[in-house]
């Protein structure tokens, strides 16, 4: 089965429909709908998401996405606004099938991004998730040298993904890592 998870309505809406040759449409709004999504001709649904925070948006997008690949292949479509960032962000990092952007009522499908995050990173990202910490404590509780911790710190503050206090001592999350981990 393929679905399509998407914030678009209208014309774009339909062509990357067409193009996909979907099975299932979950449709993800901020406001309410007056017309269904397709629902005439595809099976599926609309999600509204009423909160504005969007580590909540993300979570919910991200727990769609993963309810849709229990069930075949997940394409994502998106146009430009906060709910579409947060679609495109959660595609990339949960590596759907196939990603649609609109712009100008045109559809086109964009290329997958890979997040740059290896599974010592995650468990960095974990640990200063729980509590903010010391480079010293954050290599006692991942379990590698000083020496890589400062390098995946390093990377990790390039990403925007952790920050460092401004005593330079502790480091803690940032909401964009806490959307990774979501």
């Amino acid at each position: 089965m393929r679905t399509l998870v998407t914030n678009l309505k209208g014309r774009c809406l339909f062509d990357v429909s067409m193009k996909s040759q979907i099975d299932g449409l979950i449709c993800v709004q901020s406001e309410e709908v007056t017309e269904p999504c397709l629902d005439k001709y595809i099976k599926g649904g609309t999600v509204r998401i009423e909160n504005q925070d969007p580590l909540d948006v993300c979570e919910k997008i991200t727990n769609i996405i993963r309810g849709a690949k229990k069930h075949g292949e997940v394409y994502v479509a998106f146009d430009g606004d906060f709910i579409g960032a947060l679609l495109s962000f959660a595609a990339n990092k949960e590596g759907v099938d196939a990603i649609f952007a609109c712009f100008q009522e045109k559809s086109f499908r964009l290329p997958g991004m890979k997040m740059d995050i290896s599974e010592t990173r995650l468990k960095i990202l974990e640990v200063l998730d729980s509590e903010n910490c010391t480079a010293i404590t954050i290599g006692k509780k991942v379990g590698i040298s000083r020496s890589m911790v400062y390098k995946h710190l390093s990377n990790l503050m390039e990403m925007g993904l952790i920050k460092q206090s401004q005593m330079f001592e502790k480091y803690s999350i940032t909401k964009a890592g806490k959307m990774v981990i979501i």
